[in-house]
């Protein structure tokens, strides 16, 4: 969890020094203001966890604040400051949603008091938020969130190895989860105090990459003007997170396969050989099958990085997670951008599922941000989204299955419908068939 934050609206130094004092005994960062209008500019550019505003400011009341504060979409926990003569119009303010209030003058005691309630408050709020999620089949690990039976089939087989050393390898297109997946299972494994290194397979040439992954000497190379150690050795205890290692070189192959075989290396321009232990996870979005039948990619290498494999769906084949995946990054950038937005129009979740998201849950967080920063109102509208989502072109390439339209066209249905009776009668079926194909097709 981040550090929390407060924000004081007061125009009495000495008590907003007081107040800042006590709340970084706490862990809070604070900030203050000595007027309303500041006030409600620092909450918009901050987005504290807790506000504490006095009723009597020089240019505005603090009821008028915590009126104008109610509007925003981020919801801070605010504890209002009065006078015994004032005590009638906190209680007032309470009624209109401010968490509790303290009556002039006040103990730290009484300060400490009012956060632990917050903290407790805030706790259980998580909770609840939680056990929805899991009455409504949602479930929430870590950064992943679905409901989707298919994903859900390899969160558990995810968990189930987190604990072994076996060498994992994660398949799916771009987008789709693959990293945060990775690093779920560092999370769940014996190593999880212990480095996460990640390594882009991608994103250096071959005589940089192997810099990168072993290490070098000093006069290895020109520009090589002191020893570097490698992210092999940064692993070491930790995990190892290989990511596209499909696009590894013949030569880079080979001294992975050895690694992986004997968990030794050299450091390019030594002879020393190390040892680490480091649990490797690599992850691609190309068939690496393929590639070996294609004589391109190393069949020992790929047998020994796939010991196991976790497959990760496309986002078109879990068209139920739109609705959960697209609630989750609505309210991740309101907040982030400070905008009111509070929702979807109703034809906007059938547009979406009806889109193939060829960039999958990477590109759906792109437009959803998209959207936000573009909204005019406090629903998202077609309008918000780019033509291409409104309108989206078929797929160029082999037409789908019969069977893959008929798993669209239920999901679809399934996602836009609130029981399986109303699902089964605009689909043309009884319940029971309805049900039988959405075990069939892993359907949530």
């Amino acid at each position: 969890m981040g550090k929390r934050s407060a924000l004081i609206v007061d125009d009495d130094a000495n008590l907003s020094t007081t107040f800042t004092f006590l709340l970084d005994e706490r862990g809070y960062t604070t900030l203050t203001a000595n007027q309303g209008r500041l006030g409600i500019e620092a909450y918009d550019s901050s987005l504290p966890d807790v506000v504490f505003l006095d009723l009597k400011l020089p240019d505005m009341s603090g009821l008028e604040v915590l009126e104008e504060l109610g509007k925003r979409s981020h919801k801070a926990s605010i504890v209002m400051i009065t006078g015994h003569a004032s005590v009638d119009t906190a209680v007032s303010a309470i009624r209109k949603g401010a968490f509790d209030y303290l009556v002039k003058p006040f103990s730290a005691a009484q300060v400490e008091h009012v956060l632990d309630m917050i903290e407790r408050f805030r706790s259980l709020e998580t909770e609840v938020k939680s056990l929805r999620s899991e009455l409504n089949g949602i479930v929430h690990q870590g950064a992943f969130l679905t409901r989707n039976a298919q994903v859900k089939k390899v969160l558990q087989i995810a968990r189930q190895v987190a604990e072994t050393k076996a060498s994992i390898l994660i398949t799916g297109e771009s987008g789709t989860g693959k990293g945060l997946l990775a690093r779920l299972v560092h999370d769940w494994s014996p190593r999880s105090d212990q480095p996460f290194v990640t390594v882009d397979c991608t994103a250096l040439q071959e005589s940089l990459l192997e810099s990168d992954l072993f290490g070098h000497v000093k006069g290895a190379f020109t520009g090589a003007v002191r020893d570097k150690p490698g992210k092999v050795e940064s692993a070491d205890e930790g995990t190892l997170f290989l990511d596209e290692v499909g696009e590894l070189s013949p030569s880079l192959q080979a001294k992975l396969l050895r690694f992986l075989q004997s968990r030794e290396f050299e450091r390019v321009g030594d002879t020393k050989v190390r040892t680490v232990d480091a649990r490797v996870i690599a992850a691609t979005n190309r068939n690496l099958e393929e590639m070996v039948h294609e004589g391109l990619f190393r069949q020992d290498l790929y047998f020994r990085l796939n010991v196991v494999e976790l497959s990760m769906p496309p986002l078109r084949q879990r068209l139920d997670d739109i609705p959960v995946l697209a609630d989750h990054f609505l309210d991740h950038f309101r907040n982030m951008h400070g905008r009111d937005v509070r929702g979807f129009a109703p034809s906007v979740i059938s547009q979406l599922t009806r889109y193939p998201w060829p960039g999958n849950v990477r590109e759906l967080a792109n437009v959803i941000e998209r959207a936000v920063a573009m909204a005019s109102g406090p629903q998202l509208t077609p309008e918000d989204f780019p033509e291409g989502v409104r309108r989206p072109k078929p797929i160029a390439g082999t037409p789908p299955t019969l069977e893959e339209l008929e798993r669209e066209h239920i999901s679809s249905v399934l996602v836009q419908t609130a029981t399986m009776d109303e699902a089964a009668r605009i689909l043309g079926i009884d319940p029971a068939t309805l049900w039988r194909k959405r075990r069939k097709y892993g359907l949530g």
